[in-house]
This record gives C-alpha cells, sequence and structure tokens, in this order.
C-alpha cells in the first residue's frame, strides 16, 4: 500500500522574585486567602480538518489560559485531549486508464506469459492488472472510475471515454471497489467497453496525452487521487504528453505490460515515463515482468491520531506522543489524553501550545491550542536588615515584589508574611500586591531581653497549580548599649536621705543608691571600685543602698549593715561605679565622692 505517513503533534506551553533564599514552602504560614481573586479555569480548543475532510482536535484543559506560575520551580504541567475522526472522511479515488488501442490485441510477451496465466493479448494483462489493484482497494474508504483510450483516428472518432461505473440511471463516473467495478473491467475489449452503457473509442493507436488528460479530468484535484496508467509501454499519436492539461495534487502510477518499457518514445509525443513525470510527488513508471510484480496501488489510509507535540514560545517541538492514553497511533474515530510536565521556565510571560497531528485518506494534517501563562517569582527586601533594641514601639518593615521577568510586576497576589525564627516568632499576616507588584509587612518588636536575637522572616504566594514559592530576609534585633550608672545619695540607717548630691560633688555622709538603668536588660548589674586600691565589690542589684567610707589607711572591706542601707564598704580612695548589662556591654565609671576619714 502507499501511504502518507502524517504526524500529529500536541503542544502544550510562568512570575519572577528574587529572594535571600528561596524554598518551596513558607513552614507555619499564614496562607493567602482561598476565597482571593483566582484565573478562572478556561480550556483552550484547537479545531480543523484532515485534508479528506475529517475532524481533528487538540485541548489544554490544564493550565487554564493565563495562569500565574511560581519560579522556582519554574514548571507547568501541560494536561488535555486530542481526537479525530468526528465525522466522515471523503474517500480516495482511484481512475484505471486503460489502453485498448488495436496494439494491445496482440499476444502479451511480457507480464502475461500466455502459457502461465492463460491470458492471450496485452490488453487482457491490463484488465487483469487493474481487477488485482480493484480487489485490493478498501470499499469503504475508495472510488474507483475507468477510462479507455486509444487515438489516431479521424474526427468523429474520439480518443478517450469514461465508463459508467453503476446500474443506477443515468452515467455514473465511480464506484466502490468491488463486482461492479470488476464487472466494468472486464466488459474491455479493442476500442469498446461494454458494461452498463456501451462507450466505444478509435483503437488505430494509443494517445497518452489524451489518456492522461481525459484521467486526471475525471480524477479531479486534490488530495488522495490516483491514476493507474496501464499500456503496453508504446506511444503512438499526440497529442504530447507534456501539453496535456493534468490537475496538480494527482499521483500517477504508470505500468509498461508488453515487451516495452518505461522510456519508449515511438511518435515523439511522450513514453510512459513522461507520463509519470506529470504527476504528484510519489508518482512512478515500472515495467512489469509479472503480475506478481504489481504493487499494492491502494491510496486508502486509515484516519489515525499518529503524533502529540508540544512547543514552548514557539521553540523546537519537543515529541510527547508517548505519554498519550491510549497509546499512539490510534485508528479513528479516537480520543487519547495526554500529560506533560514543562521544567524550567524563567520568570516572565510564555506561550505552551499543544499540537495535534493525524492522517486520514487525503494525507497528513495537524491542529493546535495555545496557552499563555506568567511565571513568576518573589523577592523580600530589605534582605539583612539590623536594628538596636530598646525603644518601646519599634518596628521593622519588609516589602515583598512579585515579579514576572520583564514583565514586571503582578498585582493582586495575596503574599503571606510568616516569622519563623526568631524573638518575634508566629508573626504573620497576609497583603495583597500592589499595581507595581509589592507587598508589605511591619511588625512591632518585643521588647527586652527576650526581643534580642534574629527573626527569620518568609513572604510565600500561591500559584494556580497550588505550588508555595517563598524568600526568606533576617532581622536582627541587637543592643549595644552600656547601662548608665548613676550614685545619688542614699538614706542612712534611719531611712533619711541626706540632702547632699553625689556624682561631682562630695557626699559627706557616704550614703549612696548605687543605680544602673538600661533599654533592655531590666536588671543590670552594679560594681563599685575603690578609687585608692583597686578592690572591686559586687555585683549589686541596682537600687542597693550602701554607706562608703573613704579611709586611706584601712583595707579594704565590705559589712552588711541594718535597716534601709544593705552595705558598709570601706576603701582607701573615693568610690567609683560602673555597670554591667545580661549581654555583657560595660559601662564607663562614674565616681560617687566622699571626703576621707579623719586621721
Amino acid at each position: 500500500m502507499s501511504t502518507t505517513k502524517g504526524l500529529l503533534s500536541v503542544l502544550g506551553i510562568i512570575a519572577l522574585l528574587a529572594p535571600l533564599s528561596l524554598s518551596t514552602g513558607c513552614g507555619a504560614s499564614a496562607k493567602p486567602d482561598p476565597s482571593s481573586p483566582k484565573v478562572a479555569a478556561r480550556s483552550v480548543t484547537g479545531t480543523s480538518q484532515l485534508p479528506a475532510s475529517t475532524a481533528i482536535s487538540v485541548t489544554i484543559d490544564v493550565p487554564p489560559d493565563g495562569t500565574l506560575i511560581a519560579s522556582p520551580p519554574g514548571a507547568v504541567t501541560l494536561q488535555g485531549t486530542a481526537s479525530v475522526g468526528a465525522g466522515a472522511a471523503a474517500p480516495a479515488k482511484i481512475v484505471f486508464a486503460l489502453d485498448v488501442s488495436q496494439a494491445t490485441d496482440l499476444t502479451s510477451q511480457g507480464t502475461c506469459d500466455p502459457g502461465a496465466t492463460g491470458i492471450s493479448t496485452i490488453l487482457g494483462c491490463e484488465i487483469a492488472a487493474a481487477l488485482k489493484t480493484n480487489s485490493q482497494a478498501d470499499p469503504s474508504k475508495v472510488l474507483s472510475g475507468v477510462v479507455i483510450f486509444g487515438g489516431g483516428g479521424q474526427p468523429p472518432d474520439v480518443s478517450t471515454s469514461s465508463a459508467d461505473m453503476s446500474s443506477a440511471s443515468g452515467e455514473n463516473q465511480f464506484a466502490q471497489p468491488g463486482t461492479d467495478v470488476a464487472t466494468v473491467l472486464s466488459s474491455i475489449t479493442k476500442g469498446n467497453v461494454a458494461q452498463f452503457t456501451p462507450h466505444a473509442v478509435s483503437s488505430l493507436s494509443p494517445s497518452f496525452g489524451a489518456g492522461l488528460q481525459a484521467a486526471g479530468a475525471l480524477a479531479g484535484t486534490g488530495p488522495a487521487k490516483t491514476i493507474v496508467f496501464l499500456s503496453n509501454g508504446a506511444n503512438g499519436a499526440g497529442p504530447a504528453v507534456s501539453s496535456a492539461t493534468f490537475p496538480s495534487g494527482v499521483v500517477v502510477r504508470a505500468f509498461a505490460l508488453g515487451d516495452h518499457g518505461c522510456a519508449v518514445d515511438a511518435s515523439g509525443s511522450g513514453s510512459l515515463a513522461d507520463v509519470a513525470a506529470r504527476g504528484a510527488p510519489g508518482s512512478t513508471c515500472q515495467r512489469l515482468a509479472t503480475l506478481a510484480d504489481l504493487p499494492d496501488v491502494t491510496v486508502a489510509e486509515n484516519t489515525r491520531l499518529i503524533a502529540l507535540t508540544v512547543t514552548v514560545d514557539d521553540g523546537v517541538a519537543i515529541d510527547i506522543s508517548a505519554t498519550s492514553t491510549p497509546a499512539l497511533p490510534q485508528d479513528g474515530p479516537a480520543d487519547v489524553q495526554y500529560s506533560y510536565l514543562v521544567e524550567g521556565l524563567q520568570p516572565g510571560v510564555h506561550k505552551l501550545c499543544a499540537q495535534a497531528k493525524g492522517v486520514d485518506s487525503g494525507g497528513e494534517g495537524s491542529v493546535q491550542a495555545c496557552v499563555t501563562v506568567k511565571v513568576a517569582s518573589i523577592t523580600l527586601a530589605p534582605a539583612q536588615h539590623v536594628s538596636e533594641l530598646g525603644t518601646p514601639g519599634q518596628t521593622h518593615t519588609v516589602v515583598a515584589t512579585v515579579a514576572a521577568g520583564a514583565a514586571g510586576g503582578v498585582a493582586a497576589i495575596p503574599v503571606s508574611f510568616n516569622i519563623t525564627k526568631g524573638p518575634n516568632v508566629g508573626g504573620m499576616a497576609t497583603a495583597t500586591t500592589d499595581a507595581n507588584g509589592q507587598a508589605s509587612y511591619t511588625y512591632t518588636a518585643r521588647q527586652h531581653l527576650a526581643g534580642l536575637g534574629t527573626d527569620l522572616i518568609a513572604a510565600c504566594f500561591t500559584d494556580g497549580q497550588g505550588t508555595d514559592v517563598c524568600a526568606e530576609a533576617t532581622q536582627t534585633w541587637q543592643d549595644t548599649t552600656p547601662p548608665v550608672p548613676s550614685c545619688p545619695p542614699g538614706p542612712n540607717p534611719g531611712g533619711n536621705v541626706p540632702g547632699s548630691a553625689g556624682n561631682g560633688g562630695q557626699n559627706p555622709s557616704g550614703f549612696y543608691m548605687l543605680v544602673a538603668v538600661d533599654a533592655v536588660d531590666p536588671d543590670p548589674q552594679v560594681f563599685l571600685r575603690d578609687a585608692g586600691s583597686g578592690t572591686v565589690f559586687g555585683p549589686f542589684k541596682s537600687g542597693t543602698a550602701v554607706k562608703y567610707t573613704q579611709a586611706p589607711g584601712a583595707s579594704p572591706d565590705k559589712k552588711t549593715m541594718a535597716g534601709a542601707v544593705a552595705w558598709h564598704i570601706t576603701g582607701k580612695g573615693d568610690a567609683n561605679i560602673h555597670a554591667r548589662d545580661a549581654v555583657g556591654n560595660v559601662s564607663a565609671a562614674v565616681s560617687c565622692l566622699v571626703p576621707p576619714k579623719p586621721k
């Protein structure tokens, strides 16, 4: 069988963000609101017809056109269906053109050996070859017609005639292969066809040009038309083969059955090879040594879905036929499903196309459906930030940007913000991107020592396939500020506070409060140092009341006291105090002056 194989290709076809770090999950998170605007599901279907009018279609069901795809991973699954064969295909046509000139009444000297076949004439051998081809044709897919040709006569003699192919009223140019066609072929004799409606032509000599023109006119134009041209191989009369009017798209299969070959041109009007040269691609000329060498020239092709391909941004087609369920090829009518993962799409807008290819009796054809997807990534800024803790009400703001590469920011995308680690863990919120693709999150820092450390902040969005993509940033809350020490006058053992001031002026009584204030540590430690000996006493809790005595000749000492004063400290020189907070920040020293004890 001479068949034209076709390809059915299915094509199938994501938002941009650059984070500090990226992951496919946001941890325990405030998910974007499911009620937020989403792209409505929109399948895209392409429909067409194969050359013989058989319907073919391909649909992309997933993703819907306009879907947002997260990057990374920038992957989208194409899913859909392809079908072929809905509706009847136009049948193929075979036209048998038989040389009925007197030359074919001669004894067969080539293809049909009378001793082996019982066929005595060249015309009988032509009829036998046509009958064999007729028996090979599928009646459900082929129509057959017959043209007889001679030539060389004078008007009103005719050189060609088409046969009536059916007993139905009127002239019937075509019939399904089978009994009627066989009967018409069997009724052919020199210069005549007798069945149904008799027709006669001049039999003086064969005119290949006239026969070719008549057979072409009967076949018509378009695909799936084949002429089986049968002769003894020698052209005897004009017009020239090259001058014959002949339609495009018709395949000519010429066969020499006598003692001549394809190249013989006895009259100068053209050879059988010239006849074949007038046909469409696939046309041939062959000298048959025996009937067994007659090739299958049936032109009918089963309607078939044969291939699926995908393209991304009109690039090279990727064969995805192996993903088809059921497996390709499939004879029509047929419906198949496909699924293919397109990976590595970079942020931007991408065109994904699925193409189905099929074949029917007219040849190959294809159909395509396309969707666009917007691939977006997310960034979070500032990626790293450090703040000094210590002022109640301190806040930090991060800004997430959802963008599709050169296409810019993507608006109306819910972004979830989550503090996944750090002193402010558990903080969360959801915001929707603006026209620039940006959404922000501001939170208030936890205070005191519990607020120190590094927060890990994740910003995530969910794409149209349910994939989460996140960007992360860090916010460090630090304390580098030392406590502020002071030594205001303190109470005496009776609880009375003298009126004289410390911190620059002498406190004659030596009663002080050891005080330290820190913005982060509520309980900084206070140390007292004897300036005369270097001895350090403490740590003391801020607010401790002491009595300090400067005795240059005494040994530094610390003793407990009763009542409002906790300690009596004796040193060789004045008292200096400093403070240290829980993270190790140490203040400068502050002097707490007292007069020396008289000797």
